[in-house]
């Protein structure tokens, strides 16, 4: 799924320090900084603490590009590096805003989510849905950069697994560089232990019955 983009408008901030932020935050705007590539001196900003919530506060908040409105007219492209939130009361504290550049890559942790695990065959037959991997490693161009991976798991029989390159094709952008190991396990269903055990136990004793065998021919 391509990612959509929000506005928030950057203004200047003047001053710093811990006594400026907080009386930032009593109007209702968090502190903030803009760096990137055409950016030798990153900018000290703020942004409408509404305007951040509206990204910050979502799930997929590190892979939603932001348009970002300059005070001399410019927008640029820019993603959420980083968020600092009130330990108690979660609220936004501060924001580091990454620019992007069009026509050039960026390198991005995507997230994954798995649907339709209730209804999987392996899953009915009590077997176990893991996920060993929570998000794949790319390079890709800004605008064609996908907010989320999805996994449909409606048809993973027990013991089954699915792996990146599996899935490479279908659900990653063109322009998209694979940058995490294409052998890397996404999702599998597993066997539970209980099960494990009970199939062990009910195999055949195969090397017992050879050695009374034996046994018989050599008292004959």
């Amino acid at each position: 799924m391509a990612t959509k983009t929000t506005k928030i408008k950057f203004n200047k901030r003047v001053g710093t320090g811990k006594g400026t932020c907080r009386k930032l935050r009593v109007r209702g705007v968090v502190p903030v900084i803009f760096y990137g590539p055409e950016f030798k001196e990153s900018l000290i900003g703020e942004v409408s603490v509404k305007e951040l919530a509206s990204v910050a506060n979502t799930p997929n908040w590190e892979t939603s590009i932001i348009d970002l409105e300059l005070p001399d007219g410019r927008t640029e492209m820019a993603l959420l590096r980083s968020v600092q939130r009130n330990v108690v009361t979660q609220g936004l504290l501060h924001a580091d805003l990454y620019q992007l550049v069009k026509g050039h890559k960026v390198k991005v942790a995507i997230p994954i989510r798995v649907i339709n695990k209730e209804i999987s065959p392996g899953v009915k037959m009590g077997g176990v849905l893991e996920q060993p991997l929570r998000e794949i490693e790319i390079s890709v161009l800004p605008r064609e950069m996908p907010t989320e991976i999805v996994i449909d798991a409606s048809k993973l029989a027990l013991g089954s697994e699915i792996f990146i390159k599996e899935i490479r094709e279908s659900s990653l952008p063109e322009s998209a560089e694979l940058l995490t190991n294409e052998d890397t396990v996404v999702v599998m269903v597993s066997r539970p232990r209980s099960m494990v055990e009970t199939t062990e136990e009910e195999e055949p004793k195969e090397v017992e019955v050879v050695g009374k065998g034996k046994r018989k021919e050599e008292e004959a």
